[in-house]
């Protein structure tokens, strides 16, 4: 295994840690049953430009081929057995080979180093996922195992306006688009609120359009909240912090970030951030209405207990719609959602969350994967993608009408889709050394057996001491 290979396996085997407990709700994932068959050796001698003769269009112009697809997003087999299906009755001359990649114990972390190994071997399918979210694309891409598909566009004038412009940005780095994408949500950019405690405790959200929505005002109604759920031993707000997709929502909505633009330092103590940091802290800790780790029972998420009604507002995305939709069986609950107050700028705070499919820069048949690779990424693709493999893909602007989507607690969150702000990008892309230390200093901060300056310093030092090592 070579040196750059096998330091990015390293890096990959440390797994996805839970920043905080009890930890965000992750993007859905299903663990196929089955793990991933060996594949014939790709060649050895990346070839990535598209053909001459290759066009966008399928079977009349592509050469016959077969081509395979290694993926753990292929839940329980039957959306890529679909794909394959409606594909090959396109182009028939084209053989896909579905190849799933087993999870360990559903961490999809755990898929990565298994792929970086299969490119060293040369045994790595033509057609996979390497999530930005998760800091993967980036590694992939700068040891050449994945290719830039900008010439391919530009040959088929691809039009990338089908998709929400903020996950084709999820697409680009150092100037190239190394995919198209897969799933993706706006993040934890807005929350849930349980109507019926609301009334009860005599505090009112208020139009978020507004300009009476503000921080200042969350924490007003949280408090009130918080004070009337004490009667009953529960709580009035639960968010997604300590975890890093949590603070970097807290952070922006008061017009800062965890990190600069240059993602060379933490500024979790300068002014904007910090103000963020003592909004939370004193929740927490001055006036107590906030479930954490600390203090929330051990045998139940926070989903669930916002469900039973022990929690009246809860840090949700849209993908929380669906998560506590599927709880609420019997519809007991009411609640409506509410999106984080605009910033100065006009935006409204979020952290882009997505994937990316990505052609395998050693493939023989680039121009054929690329077809399949529109396939899947169609209208077709990525409505089935959300109702068949249990992945959340809301990436497109015209499945949106689907009934899938019809909950108006999900389409408020839309408003979001088009503005929707990207992750800053870890100068020394060691993104994977960075997420844990949010749980490791900041649940000691969070739950206050810290004080404020101190545990966030301590926290900030952190983060600071992984930004300075040198690039991976």
């Amino acid at each position: 295994m070579s040196g750059a290979i096998a330091g990015l396996v390293a890096v990959a085997c440390g797994g996805e840690t839970a920043p905080a407990a009890p930890a965000p709700k992750a993007e859905p994932t299903k663990a196929p049953a089955a793990a991933a068959p060996t594949a014939a050796p790709a060649a050895a001698a990346p070839t990535v430009a598209p053909t001459a003769a290759a066009q966008s269009g399928g079977a009349k112009t592509l050469p016959a081929a077969s081509i395979s697809w290694e993926t753990f997003r292929g839940g329980d087999g039957k959306w890529p057995e679909l794909m394959i299906k409606t594909f090959t009755e396109k182009n028939p001359n084209i053989k896909v080979e579905y190849r799933p990649i087993a999870l360990e114990n559903g961490n999809q972390q755990s898929a990565y180093p298994k792929m970086l190994a299969a490119a060293q071997a040369g045994t790595l399918g033509d057609l996979h996922a390497w999530d930005p979210s998760h800091w993967q694309m980036y590694q992939a891409a700068k040891r050449k195992v994945i290719a830039p598909v900008d010439e391919l566009i530009a040959r088929d004038k691809y039009d990338l306006g089908q998709f929400y412009k903020p996950f084709i940005d999820y697409q680009k780095w150092q100037g190239k688009t190394w995919g198209l994408p897969s799933w993706g949500w706006t993040g934890q950019d807005g929350f849930l609120y349980n109507t019926q405690i609301l009334e009860a405790a005599g505090a009112t959200m208020p139009d978020p359009k507004s300009p009476d929505w503000t921080m200042a005002k969350l924490y007003e109604i949280a408090v009130k909240v918080g004070k009337y759920m004490e009667k009953s031993q529960g709580f009035g707000l639960w968010t997604t912090l300590p975890s890093s997709p949590g603070t970097t929502a807290l952070t922006r909505a008061f017009n800062s970030d965890k990190f600069s633009e240059d993602g060379k330092k933490a500024i979790l103590t300068e002014a904007g951030a910090k103000e963020a940091m003592r909004w939370m802290y004193d929740l927490a800790n001055k006036e107590k209405v906030v479930a954490h780790p600390g203090n929330m029972p051990k045998d139940i998420s926070a989903d669930q207990m916002f469900v039973n009604g022990q929690i009246g507002i809860s840090h949700q995305g849209s993908l929380g719609v669906f998560n506590i939709n599927k709880l609420n069986k019997d519809g007991s609950l009411k609640f409506k959602s509410i999106l984080f107050p605009k910033r100065k700028d006009g935006k409204r705070p979020s952290e882009l969350r997505g994937g990316t499919w990505n052609l395998n820069a050693a493939s023989k048949a680039t121009d054929q994967t690329w077809e399949f690779l529109k396939h899947i990424v169609s209208k077709e693709g990525a409505l089935t993608f959300n109702t068949m493999s249990g992945n959340q893909a809301n990436v497109r602007p015209d499945i949106m009408k689907d009934d899938y989507f019809k909950d108006p607690n999900f389409q408020l969150y839309l408003e979001n889709f088009e503005t929707a702000m990207v992750h800053i990008i870890p100068a020394n892309l060691r993104g994977l050394e960075l997420d844990p230390v949010f749980g490791e200093k900041g649940n000691p901060w969070y739950v206050g057996q810290v004080g404020f300056e101190d545990g966030l310093k301590s926290w900030n030092d952190e983060l600071q001491r992984i930004l300075d090592l040198p690039e991976m």
